[in-house]
């Protein structure tokens, strides 16, 4: 009878008192949505601090920046833990600054995380200023292997644009974009997607 009570007891306190929660398969990093900057680079994925350092170190000398150093304190005050985590940058550029761009939340299936940027269609007038987007999320290593995402081009009509595909598990950081803005850090390109910079 006391095993009873004992084993009762046990499991009780697993009940009332579960065990520390696992961290999320994914979470969000709050950048600026909007910013000259972003037109420097494409959708990228960094795997290890090495890639990421050497891709900030870069951007003091890139054009366009308006809130560069915002930027930068975002993605270190997510305190990411590469041997564990990998964190995404995932771009889109609309044709104009009058386009409503949204970002829905990102939905995890198995092991694959689907990211969607929509962009709205335009009724009436539209500006004619470039906007250049950037979304951050940081993955789980362990939870997710790809990170898929699909965008939808706004404007005078809705276009969607081709899938990108993000491999996780992968050494190098994958860059499969298929934006149009400059993408300077060659030496991050996976081969995967287009780089306009490189042959």
């Amino acid at each position: 009878m006391k095993s009873i009570l004992l084993t009762l007891s046990f499991i009780l306190l697993f009940v009332v008192y579960p065990s520390p929660t696992k961290k999320p398969a994914f979470r969000i990093v709050p950048i600026l949505p909007r910013e000259n900057g972003y037109s420097n680079f494409a959708s990228v994925a960094f795997t290890t601090k090495e890639q990421f350092e050497s891709f900030i170190s870069k951007t003091p000398a890139q054009i366009g920046w308006n809130n560069r150093r915002e930027f930068e304190n975002a993605l270190r005050e997510a305190n990411i833990d590469f041997s564990r985590e990998a964190l995404i940058l995932l771009r889109h550029t609309e044709s104009s600054g009058s386009v409503a761009v949204t970002f829905d939340p990102p939905i995890l299936k198995d092991s694959k995380l689907i990211c969607k940027i929509h962009g709205k269609a335009v009724v009436g007038m539209a500006t004619g200023d470039m906007a250049d987007y950037c979304f951050a999320v940081v993955v789980s290593k362990s939870a997710v292997t790809q990170v898929e995402l699909q965008a939808v081009e706004g404007g005078f009509r809705e276009r969607p644009l081709p899938s990108i595909l993000f491999t996780i598990a992968s050494k190098d950081p994958s860059n499969n974009s298929s934006d149009q803005g400059p993408y300077e850090l060659g030496c991050f390109a996976s081969g995967l997607g287009r780089n306009p910079t490189t042959p």
